[in-house]
């Protein structure tokens, strides 16, 4: 393939023949005076916020990871001090890499301008699964961002990845942390809502084990059963943090939905996760569309059943991931479309079929997907030896006495406080990702440590998101995107629940993968604006921080644009007025 990187000479003949804007009155800081090939303005370096990061719940610095890989050499880093330095970079805002790596829906590559140089995001999912598994696998060490304890002690309650994250940060900081969990080990929603085969259980016990050895102290099998234990918790300590999730099924009134193999789909899983014996026999049918049903079935394929899923809207409006349908069918799991139950057929005390309708679509509603509507008619029968129902979920805060919004959910201040000294955040603020959570957790772990330390939250200043037009794609060479290795789909669903078909990428992938970044925003040192610089007015000094290794003289500098317009990732902006 041909390398689309222009020579030096075409490059160079191409900047010099740039067309400045015609002089015209204008008032405010980013008018342009331009005389022949001299300006008024000067560059000056502004750090962007890629896409990606933007578009990350998290928070995490996508960009920090791939590119601490990519120059690896460049800094004179060895491959064992790149790959923690990564780590590392990763953990400041997430302390589940591995995890995240293999269940997040991955919103950070939909905004990735790779797409626009050669059809394909960069594959984070792919390279922050191998980072984190590196850290599980050479032992690495969470780094405190003080030296002394702090004599505070703070409580969570639930172990999710809402819980565990604040926790984290908390410690990091300093202070005395513990976990109250009902259940009978730490997870949340990632140990009981996500099998085995999505998220093995070694891999999650081990980013568990990292947390607490900061110091987090984390006690299963203690739920906070009442408003007098909830009150006595926040007596005791200096501020509590509410990461309960959202564990209650929610139900359709479907006469015989309490026969005995009914179950609904966060109940199916929570007790499959749990090592219980499931008798669902050979045929299956889960109703719904959304992850909790496509996790629910793919569990009752490798349980050895058929599985149909029916769903009252069509393919396009699922609210589940595309790339779960694929696999789904993959595993030869039905779906049969504009279909919803309506009904239970179910004799000696277990469902035997279930009562559906035909749907047909109608106009588009306030959430923007077509409304449904019955066929008058069509009623017709699925025989079924279980039906797993997933319609929704909702959290269970009755017992804590506090005030909920008229959906359902907490919702508190935008320091993520509901009141003085007590703070939430996951799913129990409403239905969102496993990075929403973990994103909710830091954040409200920040405002608990600026609260007791009586100093305002921190609030990062809005960074400008760069988009792909802000960028000279033409100075990337195409790369093509790393594709996951994993089993063949026949052989997926005969191996049980704990067998994990995707097998992440190698090494080599790993390297390739993050050299297709392009660091949008922020330099990463490829000496255009040096080469290019007709005024030798850029200056180099490599062992600076990212950011700051070019560096312009203003002496020399005449405004000439040609750094700016050489500049691949965006990083240089003409903004500084200078007199001529």
């Amino acid at each position: 393939m041909e390398n689309p990187l222009r020579s030096p000479a075409d490059m160079l003949d191409s900047i010099l023949n740039w067309q400045y804007p015609p002089f015209k009155e204008e008032k405010g800081v980013d008018r342009v005076v331009a005389f022949g090939d001299h300006s008024h303005k000067c560059p000056v370096y502004v750090r962007q916020t890629p896409p990606c990061t933007a578009a990350c719940p998290a928070g995490n610095d996508i960009r920090a990871w791939l590119t601490t890989i990519q120059q690896t050499d460049l800094k004179g880093r060895n491959w064992r001090e790149s790959c923690e330095q990564a780590w590392h970079v990763a953990s400041r805002t997430t302390p589940f890499p591995a995890t995240c790596g293999r269940v997040c829906p991955y919103p950070c590559e939909t905004a990735c301008n790779r797409s626009e140089k050669d059809h394909h995001a960069v594959n984070i999912a792919a390279f922050e699964r191998w980072i984190g598994d590196y850290g599980i696998e050479h032992g690495l060490q969470h780094k405190k961002l003080v030296s002394d304890p702090i004599d505070r002690s703070i409580a969570v309650i639930g172990a999710g990845p809402a819980g565990l994250s604040c926790a984290f940060q908390l410690a990091r900081r300093g202070y005395s942390v513990t976990i109250f969990e009902a259940l009978g080990d730490p997870g949340g929603m990632l140990r009981y809502g996500i099998p085995a085969f999505r998220l093995p259980r070694p891999v999650l016990d081990a980013e568990i084990r990292a947390i607490t050895r900061m110091g987090v102290d984390i006690i299963c099998n203690h739920a906070i059963g009442t408003e007098n234990d909830f009150q006595e918790i926040r007596y005791r300590y200096d501020a509590v943090f509410l990461g309960v999730g959202a564990h209650q099924g929610i139900e359709l009134d479907l006469a015989g939905q309490n026969a005995a193999n009914v179950l609904s789909g966060i109940t199916f899983l929570r007790r499959i996760n749990s090592g219980e014996s499931m008798d669902i026999g050979n045929r299956v049918v889960v109703a719904g569309g959304g992850n909790t049903a496509i996790t629910a079935a793919r569990a009752a394929r490798r349980l050895g059943a058929e599985v149909t899923i029916i769903y009252r809207r069509t393919r396009t409006e699922m609210p589940t991931l595309e790339k779960e349908i694929e696999d789904s069918l993959l595993e030869n799991i039905a779906f049969r479309y504009l279909v919803a139950p309506v009904g239970i057929r179910v004799e000696h005390g277990r469902a035997t079929a279930v009562k559906c309708v035909q749907m047909e679509l109608g106009s588009i509603d306030r959430t923007g997907r077509r409304r449904v509507s019955p066929v008058t008619g069509s009623d017709f029968e699925i025989p079924c030896t279980a039906l797993i129902t997933s319609f929704g979920q909702r959290p269970e805060t009755e017992r804590f006495g506090i005030a909920m919004n008229p959906n359902g959910w907490l919702q508190p201040d935008n320091n993520w406080s509901l009141e003085p000294g007590l703070y939430a955040g996951g799913d129990v603020l409403g239905l969102a990702l496993v990075t929403t959570a973990i994103g909710h957790g830091r954040k409200a772990a920040e405002s608990i440590d600026a609260r007791l330390m009586n100093r305002h939250p921190r609030r990062l200043a809005n960074q400008e998101i760069i988009t792909h037009e802000a960028l000279r794609l033409e100075y990337y060479s195409e790369v093509e995107r790393c594709r996951k290795r994993s089993v063949p789909a026949e052989d997926r669903c005969t191996r049980g629940l704990d067998f994990e078909p995707d097998l992440g990428i190698t090494e080599e992938q790993f390297k390739t993968e993050s050299q297709r970044c392009m660091s949008c925003g922020l330099c990463f040192e490829c000496r255009q604006c040096l080469i290019y610089c007709p005024q030798q007015a850029i200056v180099e000094f490599s062992r600076n921080p990212t950011g700051e290794v070019m560096y312009t003289d203003y002496n020399r500098c005449v405004g000439c644009h040609i750094c700016s317009l050489s500049c691949p990732c965006g990083y240089i902006k003409m903004g500084m007025a200078k007199e001529l």
